[in-house]
């Protein structure tokens, strides 16, 4: 299982606040926790522990930060030959209020330097793949150049189009798996989301524009997913859910796992799950995974 993932890798700067604090405002904090993140770290830490073989292609800052990401990341089983150290680490300010509310911060820093000659100077990574995780929070031309890459040698490549935005048909043509949740599905189709058939209405014109599948991930309602050959929704693993943070992208890692493993789609999306359901019950987005889910 050789995954090559392209993203991005953050540190998490949580505060806990009584509430979000207002324009002019000072407030103080009840508690301050530092959490590894990044969508893409988020998704290769995941097929990492999971037992596969991850390079990891992205950046991090010439900073504590960057090295404290690097290390984290080759402890969790990531290949950071391909990881630069340049400007600054990616950071994610978050305040959290004792109501349960967020509110988010987005230095994105050293992600928005991944450059395509960086991407084109790594190609080989790429090509050695049995699949490509890709996610948006580096610079657009840097996404599309690894999946031209991937493309062309027929690699299966997973996109996870978060954040929300706009994407061209032509990077669509060649995902194989797309994993939207309802809200990037609206952003992407233009469609409602609320029920099933309004799901199998957006899917279908994503397959239409030439996805491969659409894996919907819709947090404490299961999944919903679609292909060329079959349709149906994954209902929830029931957990006490602490932390929902990365939750959708153990979920992506884990997919990719599955799949190189040669489970089916719907298996895949079974397995994923139940990772996933597991990464709630602990703090950050980055947690330990048990061993018993490597022979699953």
């Amino acid at each position: 299982m050789n995954i090559a993932v392209v993203g991005s890798i953050n540190m998490d700067l949580v505060y806990r606040v009584p509430h979000i604090v207002k324009a002019g405002e000072t407030l103080h904090s009840t508690n301050h926790d530092v959490f590894f993140g990044g969508k893409g770290a988020n998704q290769a830490v995941t097929a990492g522990q999971l037992g596969a073989d991850v390079n990891f292609i992205g950046n991090v800052g010439v900073d504590v930060f960057g090295d404290q990401a690097l290390q984290n990341l080759q402890t969790k089983r990531v290949n950071t030959a391909a990881i630069k150290k340049v400007g600054l680490t990616g950071q994610a300010i978050i305040q959290v209020a004792d109501s349960g509310e967020n509110s988010i911060v987005l230095f994105a820093g050293a992600n928005f330097l991944v450059t395509t000659e960086q991407i084109q100077s790594e190609r080989d990574k790429i090509e050695a793949s049995n699949a490509l995780l890709l996610q948006l929070e580096i610079p657009m031309p840097a996404v599309e150049l690894a999946a031209n890459i991937a493309a062309q040698k027929g690699i299966p490549i997973i996109l996870n189009p978060a954040p929300a935005q706009e994407i061209s048909d032509s990077l669509l043509s060649k995902v194989s798996i797309l994993t939207p949740n309802e809200t990037e599905l609206e952003v992407l189709t233009g469609l409602k989301t609320e029920t099933d058939a309004d799901l199998y209405q957006a899917c279908s014109s994503l397959l239409q524009k030439g996805v491969g599948a659409v894996v919907v991930t819709l947090g404490g309602k299961g999944a919903y997913y679609m292909n060329r050959h079959e349709h149906g929704r994954i209902q929830p693993n029931r957990v006490d859910a602490k932390d929902t943070t990365g939750a959708g992208d153990a979920f992506n890692g884990a997919l990719a796992v599955g799949l190189c493993k040669g489970h089916s789609l719907k298996e895949s999306i079974l397995y994923a799950s139940e990772v996933a359901a597991f990464v709630v019950t602990q703090m950050g987005a980055q947690p330990t995974i048990p061993l018993s889910f490597l022979n699953k």
